[in-house]
């Protein structure tokens, strides 16, 4: 009876130990990172979503995107196998909608985002989980008295005191109960994480404080870097950040109607808005970017000339006419039915198919362009150009875009 209560006893145990390896490699992860070794892997389901800062705008976003996926990369590759949740674009300021929210499939290839790590949008997160309460919000924020110029820029992490937290989440009972993209979702605990670091750090502070929790809300997440910029793992994040096929097919469609070969144009970023104030150093004139895109336009031999901007119709109309008055075509993509963020993705995607791009000192609009240009493999020369404020002169005193080439291995 013994021995046979003994070999019940291992075969279940077998089947359990099986069973959950099984569970832990799952044929639908096989594009995914997943742990390097078996015994690594602690849990199949969890969740992490993520928030940044109310104010950020679309492309600092996309950006941070890119940290958070190589968390959840390193999270994966240690066993942990969180899939990310993804946050419903919402109270972009270039919108002039705060109410406007728009999920990723109508931006990027979710197909292409999964080939990195696994992701989830958030309304189909809500969908499968109506009456969840997330286990804990790991708010993220600087440490309050800085970091000393002695020690320099340490790496590190500590749980403190929140130092505006409570603005966003409120104690009820027991629970926290805070908005995210429009939805009220209580949580268990509230953490407030002071971090000097990059996704590496964040991953390790997971680990370490985080470690039963399934299903976790990282806040602030624009507070970590990028661990290595411009690595093998930035671009892979990147790459896998493929616009939908409609919109590509929309800015295909508008640059062959438009341009001779489809691509025989320059394309110029022209950022305006709280740039012409915040960063007046930098900015040109709209009669100096006009001189510099009718030189560029002489040197190329090309007269069709592609702009993208957030000028106002005022602007818009003074720069079109200078460029006109000197026999050049000028063209912008315009839509009344598409959203912003759909009309921005276009305007890049067409950016990044011209024969020459000039874009804005310290955009993040124009780094995106810079990105999509190398990974269609466009020269340097013709990629990392921007305009030149009005004081500064060519050469030394306007220093040109760092070329961040694309590094595959």
């Amino acid at each position: 009876m013994n021995n046979l209560i003994i070999i019940f006893i291992f075969f279940f145990l077998l089947f359990f130990q099986l069973n959950y390896s099984q569970k832990c490699y799952q044929t639908k992860f096989t594009n995914f990172i997943k742990s390097k070794e078996q015994q690594q892997c602690i849990v199949n389901k969890r969740f992490l979503l993520y928030s940044v800062n109310r104010g950020e705008g679309f492309n600092l976003r996309r950006d941070v995107y890119m940290r958070v996926a190589n968390v959840v990369r390193q999270l994966r590759e240690k066993g942990h196998l969180f899939t990310l949740v993804l946050p419903p674009w919402q109270g972009i300021w270039h919108w002039h909608n705060p109410k406007l929210k728009i999920f990723w499939k109508e931006l990027f290839d979710i197909e292409s985002l999964n080939k990195f790590v696994p992701v989830m949008e958030f309304n189909e997160f809500i969908r499968k989980n109506s009456e969840l309460i997330i286990d804990s919000i790991f708010y993220l924020q600087h440490y309050q008295e800085g970091w000393s110029e002695s020690k320099g820029f340490e790496i590190k992490y500590d749980i403190r005191p929140c130092i505006d937290a409570n603005k966003y989440y409120r104690k009820n009972g027991g629970k926290w109960l805070g908005d995210f993209s429009g939805q009220i979702l209580t949580f268990n605990e509230l953490k407030c994480l002071s971090i000097q670091g990059q996704s590496s750090t964040l991953v390790d502070a997971i680990i370490e404080l985080m470690n039963n929790k399934q299903t976790i809300l990282v806040d602030r997440t624009e507070t970590i870097l990028h661990d290595n910029f411009g690595d093998v793992n930035y671009w892979k994040a990147r790459m896998s950040m493929n616009y939908s096929k409609k919109l590509k097919n929309i800015g295909d469609k508008f640059r062959k109607e438009k341009f001779p070969l489809g691509s025989e144009f320059i394309c110029a970023h022209l950022r305006r808005g709280d740039f012409v104030w915040a960063h007046k150093e930098i900015i040109p004139s709209l009669s100096g970017a006009a001189n510099k895109l009718k030189d560029l336009s002489n040197k190329l031999g090309l007269k069709n000339i592609f702009i993208c901007t957030d000028a106002n119709n005022e602007e818009v109309n003074k720069i079109t006419s200078i460029l006109n008055e000197s026999g050049l075509i000028v063209d912008r993509f315009i839509s009344q039915e598409l959203s912003p963020a759909e009309v921005s993705i276009i305007d890049q995607w067409i950016c990044a198919h011209s024969k020459y791009f000039i874009g804005t000192h310290h955009s993040t609009f124009s780094f995106r362009i810079h990105e999509d240009r190398e990974i269609l493999g466009h020269s340097s020369e013709t990629t990392f150009n921007r305009f030149c404020g009005e004081k500064e002169k060519e050469g030394r005193e306007c220093e040109q875009p760092a070329n961040w080439r694309i590094l595959l291995n």
